[in-house]
């Protein structure tokens, strides 16, 4: 997940944080345990005059809510632990109700414990899709519990760790449910070091383990949610197992450092463009990619195309916007552009741009997108001085619903390149379900072949 528009330097530091694997944490671990009381008001005086005071998302009575919750963390900032201290400032943060304006979830993670288990939600349910060997006996296994406390309860406490809508915040549910250190901070665990985790195997069989958590170390595996849907993303070499093999996965799947993909079905006349982030990386440059992707269909002339952002959570809408725009010009047919709730900032930017340019043409496949039609973004990535904390701030609106017609404090970008579109909820339902993505099924694939075909 990054913002529509940061300078190129912070755009990467903030995909490297949310989307991608990670790297050393030994130093932010080492402030983490060890702030003392002044440090900790240093880091909330910091948290107010930059974060809290520079969002512009909070309605009036929520801004007034985080207010007083600062003030009472203020108060009482010798008497609260680290998990507390850094989950009542994400608290503060989602009471703005905004997807981008938050206290960054895979860099907090990285700073407490986890056991040795990675889950994935899939609808309602949450599975477990990497293990470590001794724990390879719960692969695919459904969360139900940890410490009695049921997934609604659990999923209710980590809702109030981040704005935006339902379907996004689960995104970030595993990272919370992973960590007995977070769970107890929030009454959700019975002790921080270890905590009974209740699943159900797939074959029905109610399993109960026991796990203990191991502390934060620089070697230890990260991904996100949606990145861990790819095989050979979290720590295969380090002998960590997984549900799903790279040699079945389909092509959506593959090729996990590859972040910008096309491919040709001439079966079916149809181009798949399949963008991973919306900014350049060390590997790819977007306008070659965009220029190679143009080549080929017109050498190949396949008469439909599939626009993939799925995996997308952003970047710099800028970038995209004319190759967007220009899909409609590529190829005669059908356009289906295929999105879930990992798609995110500049992906729905891009999803709506190419709506409008074509409205009767493009056919919307998958999962609604992880915002709303109107969102606040373009902030800064802040980190605090002492817990290491990464925030980010969100300072301008995005309006897609009216095109910004209604408001003056648009994100310029936006203002002078409107997009404005009744929906972008799917025209084609077609979730990643667990067992579809275990069995190698690609659900959005199969239902654009099928609307070809029918």
């Amino acid at each position: 997940m990054t913002t529509p528009l940061l300078p190129t330097r912070r755009r990467a530091m903030l995909a490297s944080a949310l989307l991608l694997a990670g790297t050393s944490v030994s130093s932010r671990t080492a402030h983490a345990t060890t702030l003392g009381v002044d440090q900790r008001r240093a880091d909330l005086a910091q948290f107010r005059r930059d974060f809290l005071d520079r969002d512009a998302s909070y309605a009036p009575a929520a801004r007034a809510g985080a207010q007083a919750r600062l003030a009472a963390l203020e108060a009482q900032t010798g008497l609260v632990d680290s998990a507390r201290f850094a989950l009542e400032l994400a608290r503060i943060a989602a009471l703005a109700d905004n997807g981008h304006t938050m206290s960054l979830p895979l860099p907090r993670a990285e700073l407490f414990n986890r056991v040795p288990l990675r889950f994935v939600p899939f609808g309602r349910d949450v599975h477990v899709v990497r293990t470590t060997p001794e724990h390879a006996a719960l692969l695919g296994a459904t969360l139900e519990a940890i410490d009695g406390r049921p997934l609604d309860a659990l999923r209710s406490a980590a809702h109030g760790l981040q704005g935006g809508p339902p379907a996004w915040r689960d995104r970030w549910l595993p990272l919370y449910v992973e960590s007995p250190e977070q769970l107890h901070a929030l009454g959700q665990a019975d002790a921080p070091q270890r905590a009974r985790y209740a699943l159900r195997a797939p074959d029905g069989t109610r399993l109960e383990r026991t796990l203990d958590a191991e502390p934060p170390r620089p070697d230890r595996p990260r991904a996100n949610t949606g990145r861990l849907l790819l095989p050979g993303v979290l720590g295969e070499d380090l002998g960590w197992r997984g549900v799903l093999p790279a040699t079945q996965a389909p092509w959506s799947l593959q090729e996990p450092l590859q972040f910008l993909r096309w491919r040709i079905d001439d079966a079916r006349s149809l181009a798949v463009v399949e963008m991973r982030v919306t900014h350049d990386t060390a590997r790819q440059k977007l306008p070659a990619f965009f220029d190679e992707a143009r080549r080929a269909v017109a050498e190949r002339r396949p008469r439909h195309l599939a626009l993939d952002l799925r995996q997308n959570g952003g970047g710099d809408l800028t970038t995209t916007r004319a190759f967007a725009q220009s899909l409609p010009e590529l190829v005669p047919g059908r356009l289906f552009v295929v999105t879930s709730p990992w798609t995110f900032s500049a992906a729905i930017s891009t999803t709506g741009y190419v709506k409008q340019a074509a409205p009767d043409r493009v056919t919307l496949v998958g999962e609604e997108p992880g915002d709303r039609l109107e969102f606040w973004a373009e902030g800064r990535v802040l980190t605090l001085a002492h817990s290491r904390l990464a925030l980010l701030p969100a300072t301008e609106r995005h309006d897609y619903r009216d095109g910004c017609r209604r408001f003056d404090d648009c994100h310029d970008p936006v203002r002078r390149h409107p997009i404005a579109v009744p929906t972008l909820a799917p025209d084609i339902a077609a979730p990643w379900t667990y067992a579809a993505w275990r069995d190698g099924i690609d659900p959005a694939m199969r239902a654009v072949e099928q609307a070809l075909a029918g």
